[in-house]
């Protein structure tokens, strides 16, 4: 296969786009990715345009969403075994509604299953499978991770589930290097680790999940991990579901710990959180889930505490409330997080104290967008002049510090770049000698293509173009127009791009060299291995500041 490239397919904004380093200045990133498309997938909902975002996440409804997850520091994990197994009223209600961040672990890609959509199967279907759950994932507004191991059909037990699965190590250490890497708060699985929950594989996945909650805090579990860079990290609580049945609407006391009812309407999703999230279930339609759907009502969804290294969180009834009773969620308990290390770093508390209070003044404001601009550019602002504070921190303690932070700034980024309506486009345009196949096409290496950038001010304020950068050559191309763009105007440029003759190919990280017989995955590129795909080979960038709102000294 060669580099594939969506036809004249608008790149939608990713929330990265760093340069580097925490911004001293008072500037922000847009980072887009052209959007992939795979030879025979290219008609399937799933894989047009999968970088576009929803509605909801644009706009006034989408600085909503942003600021509501500047208010936290959550993050939750779900481990599941194939596609469509996951909680999705409960990913949607946590991650849009709480403003957790959310990351759903699959540990197969499903390729083991039935096709209603065609005669593709095994790995087809496995590629398939995983463009259909990340187009579901937009809905529940989940990150999403894969182990390397296989859906071989139905399994029994979970015994027979390891013994083709390599033993149980091999999707242990997936879990355990997942939860390494994203840090989760809480930990949760959707099912029970019993007979209860039928299918080996799901029996299987919730077993390794408890296993892997305390594994990811020992330094002698997976120590190659630890020598690649990837500290050990405890996450506080583990919960598992199937606790009472699927879709029960009852279940007794003691058989769980939180209660949720995914059944409230969110009004910025205008239905209920299991509504929209079967919106997004609906794209899996390989399952046969295009015509699902979920009336109006209260749904519970029922999780019970099994294992925990904090202080007693429950009440006399043996509940609570929500999967974070217990911890400080707060950007200030950042600093509490540190335990006696705190003292290393006399200004955190009160820098993030400080932010803290800029962030909930722009929530306070959110009816307005253009409010919002001054109180997020002080908290940017502010972040930038505090965090190089850390050095004297533990590296395991300013890992985690840093890399929560790094994402609080990615999210003050996306929130300016909706306050100030500020929007780019770019587009693949289709060389005439390449002929178009099914709306789609593949470059070769050695042949020519070129991308047309459209970079749209829509705020009431100029802005400041300071450059715009293809990504994905060597060396990178850069124009810097260097110019003021008045609002309600638009600034346009083209990059020519041949490829080298040696450029990689675009396909999976892993592979299997008999899909009807492996059951896991040969790992290609490490580095990429637990993604659902490698990252596009492309993505253009530009850097923009607001010259009448920035301070002399950020100039």
């Amino acid at each position: 296969m060669a580099p594939i490239l969506a036809k004249h397919n608008p790149i939608a904004m990713i929330k990265t786009g760093r340069a580097g380093g925490f911004f001293r200045l008072a500037s922000l990133a847009f980072c887009f990715a052209m959007s992939l498309s795979l030879p025979g997938l290219s008609q399937t909902p799933a894989s047009q345009n999968p970088y576009q975002p929803l509605p909801q996440d644009t706009g006034v409804l989408g600085l909503k969403q942003e600021l509501l997850r500047l208010q936290t520091t959550a993050r939750l994990m779900q481990v599941v075994a194939h596609p469509d197994d996951e909680d999705g009223g409960m990913l949607t209600l946590e991650s849009r509604g709480h403003g957790v961040a959310t990351l759903l672990l699959t540990l197969t890609h499903g390729e083991g299953g039935q096709n209603k959509l065609g005669s593709n199967l095994f790995d087809e279907l496995g590629v398939l499978r995983t463009l259909e759950l990340t187009a579901s994932d937009r809905y529940y507004g989940v990150e999403q991770r894969f182990s390397h191991v296989a859906d071989f059909g139905y399994s029994k037990n979970p015994e027979e589930t390891f013994e083709k699965w390599h033993g149980h190590d091999v999707a242990l250490g997936d879990i355990v290097r997942v939860i390494r890497t994203f840090r989760p708060d809480v930990l949760t699985t959707r099912f029970s680790g019993t007979e209860r929950d039928g299918h080996g594989h799901h029996q299987a996945s919730a077993i390794l999940t408890k296993e892997a909650f305390r594994a990811a805090a020992d330094s002698k579990r997976f120590p190659e991990q630890i020598a690649a860079g990837l500290p050990p990290w405890q996450p506080k609580k583990l919960y598992i579901g199937n606790v009472c049945g699927f879709g029960a609407m009852t279940c007794p006391a003691e058989n769980y710990t939180v209660k949720l009812n995914t059944g409230v309407v969110n009004p910025v999703l205008g239905v209920s959180y299991v509504q929209f999230a079967m919106e997004g279930l609906r794209h899996q339609l390989s399952q046969g889930a295009g015509g699902w759907s979920v009336e109006p009502g209260d749904r519970f969804t029922y999780y019970k505490l099994v294992d925990s290294v904090l202080p007693l969180t429950t009440d006399k009834d043996g509940h609570e409330k929500d999967f974070f009773d217990g911890l400080d969620t707060s950007l200030p308990g950042l600093a509490s997080r540190l335990g006696d290390e705190e003292k290393k770093v006399p200004q955190l508390r009160a820098g993030l104290v400080e932010i803290a209070g800029q962030l909930k003044q722009a929530a306070q404001l959110g009816t307005d967008p253009n409010d919002t601009v001054r109180p997020l550019l002080a908290a940017l602002d502010s972040l930038g002049h505090f965090v190089g504070q850390n050095n004297d921190l533990s590296a395991s303690a300013r890992q985690d510090l840093v890399a929560r932070l790094q994402e609080k700034e990615e999210h003050i980024q996306a929130a300016l770049n909706l306050a100030l309506n500020a929007s780019m486009e770019a587009t693949a345009i289709i060389p005439s000698d390449i002929p178009n196949q099914q709306n789609s096409l593949a470059i070769s290496p050695g042949q020519k293509f070129d991308v047309h950038a459209k970079f749209h001010n829509g705020s009431k304020h100029p802005l400041s173009i300071k450059d715009i950068i293809l990504d994905g050559i060597t060396p990178a191309a850069v124009k810097e127009p260097d110019r003021v763009l008045q609002p309600g105007s638009d600034y346009e440029t083209n990059f020519q791009v041949q490829l080298p003759s040696n450029f990689p190919v675009t396909r999976p990280a892993v592979h299997r060299n008999d899909p009807e017989r492996d059951s896991v995955y040969v790992v290609d590129e490490p580095q990429y291995a637990t993604l659902p795909f490698p990252p596009p080979p492309f993505r253009v960038i530009a850097h923009y500041d607001v010259p009448d709102l920035a301070s002399p000294t950020h100039r």
